[in-house]
């Protein structure tokens, strides 16, 4: 169990190392580079809401990434059909094609590793992941709203 952890936590160390050298070697923030990749990985346009909801970041600092990423021409702006006041995010894959060449590589040998295992094997990885996700959006949420996250109340075992 142990040894899963681990695993788990030296992954995500390496990930932030790779967004870091991949940012830098396309000449982008790595706040930047992360959004380009949010972006690219959804179908669907995503509201500014969204974007900073899923990188953790203020409405202000949403506003000036958008305003960074879209005079770089790497996103496009249209209007929300299900909110007049909003805006949905695009991005624009033809530009942002160079800056995740590396980011689609890695994502290319993912999937060959994906494929090794069989589907019953996957389920247990993907429970685990979604699982270890919740966790951990249920304590940012509580150390947002600044209160104490006492491991019974994240874990559900309260």
């Amino acid at each position: 169990m142990r040894r899963v952890g681990k695993a788990l936590l030296r992954l995500m160390q390496q990930i932030e190392v790779v967004y870091e050298h991949s940012a830098q070697s396309s000449e982008m923030h790595s706040t930047d580079f992360r959004a380009v990749c949010l972006l690219g990985e959804y179908e669907a346009p995503m509201s500014p809401t969204e974007i900073g909801h899923a990188l953790g970041l203020t409405s202000g600092a949403v506003t000036a990434l958008l305003l960074r990423l879209e005079t770089a021409g790497l996103i496009s702006r249209q209007p929300n059909p299900k909110d007049r006041r909003g805006v949905l995010i695009s991005l624009d894959k033809e530009a942002a094609a160079q800056s995740l060449q590396d980011y689609t590589a890695l994502h290319a040998h993912y999937t060959q590793i994906t494929d090794e295992f069989t589907a019953a094997e996957l389920e247990v990885v993907a429970r685990y992941l979604e699982n270890i996700r919740r966790v951990t959006t249920e304590h940012l949420a509580l150390s947002e709203a600044g209160r104490d996250t006492p491991r019974d109340t994240i874990a559900g075992l309260g």
